[in-house]
Parts: C-alpha cells; sequence; structure tokens
C-alpha cells in the first residue's frame, strides 16, 4: 500500500476502498457510532474471511455491524486474531467505554502484545484496540 492509505491498481481493479490500518485508525478516531459504510470499510481490511479487495457496497453485501455491535466485534477479534483475549470495561469517569485485547501468551514486560483503546461506545472502543494489534502485528 502506499503511504496514501490508499492501495494501487490490482488485475485492473482499483483498490481505492480499502484503507492501510493507519487510514483505518484515523477513520475510527473520528467515528462516534453506528456507521455502515465503515463497517463494509472494515470488512475489507480485518475480516480474514472476507475475500481481498475494495469493501463491499454496502447496498448490495451489507457487512457486519461492527461500529453497533459488541457481538459483531468479538467475533471479528476471534477471527482476525486468533489466540488473543478481550476485556471491557468503562473509564475511572465510568462514562467512556474501553476496551484491551491481549494475546494469551503476552508477558508483563509489556511486548506489544497488549493494547487498550478508548471510544464513544464499546463497539468503537474494541475497534479501536483490534486495529492496534493488528498495526502491531503487520
Amino acid at each position: 500500500m502506499q503511504e496514501s492509505g490508499i492501495a494501487p491498481r490490482r488485475a485492473g481493479i482499483t483498490m481505492a476502498a480499502m484503507p492501510s490500518l493507519a487510514a483505518l485508525a484515523r477513520r475510527l478516531a473520528h467515528a462516534t457510532g453506528a456507521d455502515p459504510a465503515l463497517d463494509a470499510v472494515i470488512a475489507a481490511a480485518l475480516d480474514p474471511d472476507r475475500p481481498p479487495g475494495p469493501a463491499p457496497d454496502p447496498a448490495l453485501r451489507p457487512a457486519p455491524g461492527y461500529t453497533a455491535s459488541v457481538d459483531a466485534c468479538l467475533d471479528l477479534i476471534a477471527r482476525a486474531l486468533p489466540g488473543w483475549r478481550w476485556h471491557v470495561g468503562h473509564g475511572a469517569n465510568g462514562v467512556l467505554p474501553y476496551a484491551a485485547l491481549s494475546h494469551a501468551d503476552a508477558d508483563a514486560d509489556g511486548d506489544g502484545r497488549r493494547v487498550e483503546a478508548a471510544g464513544p461506545t464499546m463497539p468503537l472502543a474494541l475497534l479501536r484496540a483490534l486495529v492496534q494489534a493488528k498495526s502491531a502485528r503487520d
């Protein structure tokens, strides 16, 4: 992928809808709630069970509602990060949700196999943590 976050042409197909993980992280940082268009981009970028290629048109092939559903996020995490555990909760003020993901064999020395993220909703916190973990692995 190019630094711009847009992938080059592959086999005559422009992959403009497939962002880099950095570009996806920026979109998630600005998300505030359910967003079917963002769900399609997440599916194209992170779902190992979807064929590679541009994000599907939400009207033609709807992606799971990742930005609206904790269950959809946990299913995606289980498939995208096998062997990783999750924890969710609310920050010290009791308002802002957070998510933590860690690999089953992560050690206490902080070897990059544990990430945390907060968000305006629990699904967005989980998705932000997922992108952090994938970025650290890749």
